[in-house]
């Protein structure tokens, strides 16, 4: 399993990878409101370091 890289950019298909779950879940999340994503060109990116702080934050609010 790969592990995730602060300073890289991440596809909904690379972090379904990483996450373990289908490509659809993992589109589902980076369309998310407050998914850290954007777009570039025709696909939807998001920086390692944005994904851990939203996991962070997510886990903040769930305590």
């Amino acid at each position: 399993m790969r592990e995730l890289n602060d300073d890289a950019f991440y596809s909904p298909t690379t972090f379904a990878e990483l996450r373990g779950c289908s490509i659809p879940t993992a589109q589902e999340i980076f369309n998310e409101k407050e998914f850290p994503s954007e777009s570039f060109g025709k696909e939807k990116v998001a920086l390692g370091s944005a994904i851990r702080e939203w996991y962070r934050k997510k886990r903040m609010k769930g305590e």
